[in-house]
Order: C-alpha cells, then structure tokens, then sequence
C-alpha cells in the first residue's frame, strides 16, 4: 500500500505544471469485471493528434465483495488512433486488456477479459465498461471537432 501512496506523491508533483493540466482530466466510469464496479481517477494525454496520442493514469475502484466496501488502487495506459482505443489496467488482483472506441476523449466505451493474478478471484472474465473523461474548458485532452 505504501508503494501506492509513493506513486500517488509522484504523480501529483508532475502534475502540478500548468502546461501539464491542460492535457489532464478526471474520469469517473462504470466497470462489469466479474462484479459491478465504479471508478475514479485521473487521465493524462501525451500527443494532440487525432492519429495517435497515449492517456495514461491511476484510479481507484469502488466495488463490493462479502457485505463489505472495497477501495483498490488501479494503473492505466491506453493507446488512442483514430477514434480506436487499445490498453491495459492492472490492479492487485487483475490484468486487463482491452479494446474499444473513443468518442472526442470525452466519452470511452470499452470491453476486454479480466485475468486474475491473485488467489482472491475478486475480477475475472470478459469485461466492459463506459467511461466520462472531464476537463477544464480550454483544455487540450478533448479532440477538436473537424468540419470540411
């Protein structure tokens, strides 16, 4: 858990340029893993191009398990061409790969298979999932809108 907090500490004075938080947003999305889960997170994006640009980010999962609440701490990276997204998350219990559509960064909808690395199968099997990216007004995460 330590590691998380570090990681966390880092991410937060990266973060902390301005030219940096016009590519950062926050997400907040639903998840079926096996269970019902929601998340919340941040999302960076290297690149403004339409053909290519990569988001990553952490998060953290909200679910269920055995009458209690559970919070688990989670990493992304996604890889965006055209419209398509291609990733992976990974979190103490799973690896996720997944594949799906970006509609202008703002809204992702996705689907991919959960494979559990941990003894406590808590998320496992096929996956899917929508995701809301918000950011600032002015901000370069959203693509522009291209009219002929």
């Amino acid at each position: 858990m330590k590691k998380y907090f570090i990681l966390l500490l880092f991410l937060s004075a990266v973060f902390s340029k301005a030219q940096l938080l016009e590519k950062t947003a926050v997400n907040i999305s639903y998840r079926y893993t096996g269970r019902n889960v929601l998340q919340a997170g941040l999302e960076y994006r290297w690149g403004e191009s339409y053909e290519g640009s990569i988001i990553i980010g952490p998060s953290l999962l909200y679910t269920r398990v055995n009458e209690t609440n559970k919070f688990i701490p989670e990493i992304n990276i996604n890889l965006l061409r055209a419209g398509l997204l291609m990733g992976i998350s990974g979190n103490p219990y799973s690896v996720e790969p997944r594949i799906g559509v970006s509609l202008f960064n703002a809204v992702f909808l996705n689907t991919g298979y959960a494979f559990p690395i941990h003894r406590e199968k808590y998320f496992k099997g096929i996956t899917f999932g929508i995701q809301f990216n918000i950011a600032p007004k002015h901000s370069k995460f959203y693509d522009k809108l291209k009219v002929m």
